[in-house]
Order: structure tokens, then C-alpha cells, then sequence
């Protein structure tokens, strides 16, 4: 199956890993891939992985308040490249006024698909001018906001894909990012460096009987200054700048014994964890905030409420009290990339289908 993509690619944001993990495993599973991606977006944060030979990148994007638009759009490769299937993620983060110019010239070759990401409906009048064969979003959530814009034929509810099981070895990881043997690794990532300001002093009260590092891995775009500050109190405190790849990621998760995200939930009733998405599959012990972003998980997480139970179910995971191998692994058996990409798959074929018949 010939299959366009438009999207963020290699960005470090909820629609790229989205992408990146059904996109992958398309090309695993043997179909042809373009992506059509942007130069520059103000979404689309260093995650120092180098693009595929099918990533094409033709337009930029300067700013996406109060709408998107094109600062710069080569219209070319979406109406050069061969595809049967179009794919769009995040449409209101796309550079939706040339798109849309471009659509019926799209429909003429391909049938046309959008993933929802928006936690609530657009602001953008041109969100709602696409006549897409079919709007898929993650949940519920998701289609009772939809429903008032959208025929219900038209919605289908694919989960989020994860990325699959794949265990690391702890011992080897940690040499291999020069970290301690002897101490306990709590390892945050991202570019939300606030949320970790939060959690210090919880961990500072930890680190009294369990001797600890608290491993900061920030994104190269992230506002780090105060962490630097509060650095000289909270001596545990091991901060590094830099992008980091997915296969890098995973290190980090092997070597660590939890990974700690404090985040409180989003104003958007609709949203989705593409951290959890993107970890679960290292077997690392993820411990969050409760909130509307894992409202739709079970226990192959750990969740807390407040820092109290934060300090106690941290304990609890150091002391070897939680064992999530065999819980995560059936989870992902129908939650991994290759199996939710093999959904969308399916979808394709019902609606290149419907094309021929001509319904």
C-alpha cells in the first residue's frame, strides 16, 4: 500500500510519536511511506534523530497562534509523489489554508484520513472545510466533541499506539551514561523543566535513607536557568541538555528504576499521554500524576495522588514492590505500534473499497 503522511516528524511532540511509531511500523510491515513534513514549526522540538529517505520536509510554519499558516509551503511533493492513502495528523497544527487549496487534487489520487489530536474543537474556520473519508480519533473523550462537527460515519476510534516490549539491561545501560551502580536513578525527561522544580523536596526527603540521582534530561529548547539555580541544594540533582533519540531514550529507561512525570491535568478534556505511549514498552516502572492525561489507564502504570503518596509509592517501587513486566507485557500485546498500525491498515482497505464501489 502507497501511503502519504503529513505530519511532524522527528519533533519531540504527541502527533511525531504518534507518527514516527504507525509509521515505522508501516514500513516493517512493507508499505510504501512519504512524509511530508515541515522545515521549521514552532512545535517541532530536536529529538537529534535523522530523517528516513522518504521524509520529505516543504514547508514552514512561523506561528500557530491564533491559527497555522505557511510562512513558506512548496505545494510539490503532495501533488507529485505517488500515494493511494493520505494521512493527516494534527490538522490544526498543519498549514491548514495551502492544504486545504490542495485538498481536491488529493482527493482526486487518494483517500484521505485525519488522526485527531486537538483536545477540543479547532478555533480555525478551515479546520471544518475538509471532507475527509475518515476522521479517526483516540477515545470517547475525543468523539463527543467531534460528533457535533462530524457524521458519526465518518469517526472511527483507534487507540494510541505504544511502542513495543523491549527490555534493556540495567548494569549496562547505566555504565554506558556513566551513572552510579549503587545508587536508585530517578529519571524525568522532557521540555515541561517546571514540573521539576515540584517534585525536589519530596525527593530530598527520599534521598535521607535511599541514596539517590535525580536524572534530568531536558530538551535542548527547554528553560533550564532555575533548575541550575536550585542545583547547589539539591545536590542529587543531575541535569543534561541535549536531544535525545528514541533508541538513546530507552537507555536511560533501562538504567533507571522509575521514571517520574508530575503533571498536573490539561484545561482539554480530551487528552492523551504520548510520554507513556512512547516508555511503556522499556519496562521501567512509570510513576505519574493522576490527571486527565492517564485517566484512561489501568494499573500498568503507577499513579499518584499527591507528594505523600508520591514519597511512599516511590519507596515502594525501590523496595521491589511493584511488578509490571507481565501486566505491561499483555497490554501491549494489543496497544504496540505494529498492531495498532495494522488497525489503520485494515481502515485503508475498507475505504479504498468503498472508492471503487463507488459508495
Amino acid at each position: 500500500m502507497k501511503i502519504g503522511m503529513m505530519t511532524l516528524w522527528n519533533a519531540a511532540n504527541g502527533p511525531s510519536i504518534h507518527a514516527e511509531l504507525i509509521g515505522r511500523a508501516w514500513v516493517k510491515m512493507g508499505h510504501e511511506l512519504k512524509v511530508f513534513s515541515s522545515i521549521k514549526h514552532p512545535d517541532a522540538r530536536p529529538t537529534g534523530q535523522e530523517d528516513e529517505d522518504f521524509v520529505i520536509r516543504h514547508f514552514i510554519v512561523d506561528n500557530v497562534v491564533p491559527v497555522t499558516r505557511a510562512s513558506w509551503f512548496d505545494p510539490s511533493p503532495l501533488l507529485d509523489e505517488d500515494y493511494e492513502i493520505f494521512v493527516a495528523q494534527n490538522v490544526e497544527r498543519l498549514p491548514v489554508e495551502r492544504l486545504l487549496e490542495l485538498f481536491p487534487k488529493i482527493k482526486e489520487k487518494a483517500v484521505t484520513v485525519q488522526i485527531v489530536h486537538e483536545g477540543k474543537p479547532s478555533e480555525d474556520p478551515l479546520y471544518y472545510k475538509f471532507n475527509w473519508d475518515a476522521i479517526v480519533c483516540f477515545d470517547e473523550r475525543y468523539r463527543e466533541y467531534l460528533l457535533e462537527f462530524f457524521p458519526l460515519n465518518k469517526i472511527k476510534m483507534i487507540p494510541y499506539p505504544y511502542h513495543p516490549f523491549k527490555l534493556g539491561d540495567k548494569k549496562k545501560a547505566r555504565e554506558k551514561l556513566n551513572l552510579p551502580l549503587d545508587k536508585k536513578i530517578v529519571f524525568s525527561f522532557g521540555f515541561r523543566t517546571e514540573n521539576v522544580l515540584d517534585v525536589l523536596p519530596t525527593l530530598s526527603s527520599i534521598e535521607k535513607d535511599y541514596p539517590l540521582k535525580y536524572l534530568v534530561v531536558a530538551n535542548s529548547e527547554s528553560e533550564t536557568r532555575l533548575l541550575y539555580e536550585v542545583k547547589e541544594k539539591y545536590d542529587f540533582l543531575d541535569i543534561r541538555v541535549r536531544a535525545i533519540p528514541l533508541d538513546e531514550l530507552y537507555t536511560y529507561l533501562h538504567a533507571s528504576d522509575v521514571l517520574l512525570v508530575h503533571r498536573e491535568s490539561s484545561k482539554y478534556k480530551a487528552v492523551v499521554s504520548s510520554t507513556i505511549c512512547q516508555v511503556l514498552g522499556s519496562g521501567c516502572p512509570v510513576l505519574f500524576h493522576e490527571s486527565n492525561y492517564v485517566e484512561k489507564h489501568g494499573d500498568e502504570i503507577i499513579k499518584y495522588t499527591d507528594f505523600e503518596d508520591m514519597k511512599n509509592k516511590m519507596i515502594q517501587i525501590f523496595n521491589g514492590e511493584f511488578d509490571l513486566n507481565e501486566k505491561i507485557e499483555e497490554f501491549l500485546k494489543e496497544h504496540n505500534a505494529e498492531k495498532i498500525a495494522e488497525r489503520y491498515i485494515n481502515l485503508f482497505k475498507e475505504l479504498l473499497s468503498v472508492r471503487k464501489r463507488g459508495i
